[in-house]
């Protein structure tokens, strides 16, 4: 029986971009971290892949600043390092929205994961979505042992 046990680590969030003073007065908040996925059983790699099942639930909420004021924000994720460990690539980690069906590999870059309008105590304040993750499985080729990496989650604010 084979060892194995991904882990991903969120870190917390980083803010992006500001324009106008703008720090302080917006918030975004990490939830279900870290995430660590199950055992892998034969099915999974018959499958080929595993799903983590819980997702990190990301909320973005404008707590300061004037009230009319329309910003667009965008959510981005990256991992911090190039590879999981003990060999396995870092694009053997996949990403998706929850209300998306489509996985993206994982990268060393921001990647978006969605972008809103918000007002603040008006459009879109607060909001929130899940992200999920997955990981590749090889059976030749994952050697037992504890793949991991750090997510670097991104929020990008700017102004009209």
């Amino acid at each position: 029986m084979r060892s194995f046990v991904p882990s991903v680590w969120a870190v917390g969030a980083a803010v992006a971009g500001l324009a106008g003073g703008l720090s302080g007065q917006l918030s975004l908040t990490l939830t279900q971290t870290p995430n660590v996925f199950p055992g892998p059983v034969l099915a999974d790699f018959n499958a080929g892949v595993i799903a983590e099942p819980t997702g990190i639930l990301f909320t973005l909420n404008v707590t300061g600043g004037a009230a009319n004021v329309t910003r667009t924000s965008t959510v981005s994720i990256r991992a911090s390092s190039a590879t999981l460990g003990g060999g396995k690539v870092l694009s053997d980690l996949e990403w998706r929205r929850a209300d998306l069906a489509t996985w993206n590999p994982m990268t060393t870059t921001d990647a978006a994961i969605e972008s809103r309008t918000v007002k603040k105590n008006g459009t879109n304040d607060p909001w929130s979505n899940t992200v999920f993750l997955r990981m590749h499985l090889t059976w030749s080729t994952d050697a037992p042992g504890t793949y991991s990496t750090d997510l670097v989650f991104t929020l990008t604010i700017t102004t009209p």
